[in-house]
């Protein structure tokens, strides 16, 4: 609510705005993601060796990773206002136009900036508070720029323009970019989970993409038979059709994260 130039209670609440309300909620559940990695990590910020110190290390990890995470969060808003859907204003779409496709797209970069971060925090438990905090960070800037280059090649495979989609207040292009998104989080966390090398992310997510990107074809051709799934976002607004895309996808990034 501070850093927002609207009042969150106001909007969710007077206004009834839906937009806000599923961009806020991506944000909850994207704070629950990472303090379900802190709670699930071995505290390495204060030394333990009793149940007392064990507790207090626990509490101090959970406020200082918290506070962190938040700030990340809003580090991800920026980036989404900014560069993901640059060729137009987040909040004036979000408060003035209640665009219900812009807060989908917010709520996906959330979580899946979430997941990332989270994976990031798995970390030895050894791992000095410094060298956890670096990793994190630069987990989260690779993953950042992973939304970025991926929502370039979404562009680029969709038939339609997916901005001027979206800025028209086509709930069905934000809902399915949204979800797809909040997938490459999925599957990125997955191998950072697994390991912590630079190139193998990198090699991993080109693999990823191109399955998430093939996914939307298979989409169309057997769950959607007889209809063009870019048609049905687009001209027809089907956020139906949305749903089931971007459903498609998140389940393909769990297959994905567990037998690899």
């Amino acid at each position: 609510d501070w850093l927002t130039p609207y009042k969150l209670d106001e909007q969710l609440t007077e206004v009834d705005n839906k937009a806000v309300a599923l961009s806020f909620s991506g944000y909850i559940l994207a704070l629950g993601i990472i303090l379900w990695g802190v709670l699930s990590t071995d505290s390495s910020i204060t030394p333990t060796g009793s149940m007392s110190r064990d507790l207090i290390a626990n509490l101090v990890d959970t406020a200082i990773w918290g506070g962190i995470g938040i700030v990340l969060l809003q580090i991800a808003r920026l980036i989404n206002d900014k560069i993901l859907l640059y060729q137009f204003n987040n909040t004036k779409e979000l408060v003035e136009d209640q665009n219900v496709g812009t807060g989908a797209v917010q709520c996906g970069t959330y979580i899946g900036s979430a997941f990332i971060i989270r994976a990031s925090l798995s970390g030895e438990a050894t791992e000095s508070f410094l060298v956890s905090l670096t990793s994190t960070l630069v987990f989260f800037i690779l993953g950042q720029l992973a939304f970025i280059l991926f929502s370039k090649l979404y562009q680029i495979v969709s038939r339609y323009d997916l901005h001027g989609e979206i800025e028209k207040d086509n709930v069905a292009a934000g809902v399915s970019f949204g979800m797809t998104l909040t997938a490459v989080g999925i599957v990125l966390s997955g191998y950072i989970l697994r390991s912590d090398s630079i190139v193998g992310l990198a090699l991993w997510f080109v693999f990823s993409a191109f399955l998430l990107l093939v996914l939307r074809y298979v989409v169309d051709k057997l769950l959607l038979p007889g209809k063009i799934l870019d048609e049905e976002i687009s001209q027809d607004r089907n956020w139906g059709a949305a749903l089931v895309e971007g459903s498609a996808a998140l389940g393909l990034a769990l297959i994905l994260t567990a037998a690899f």
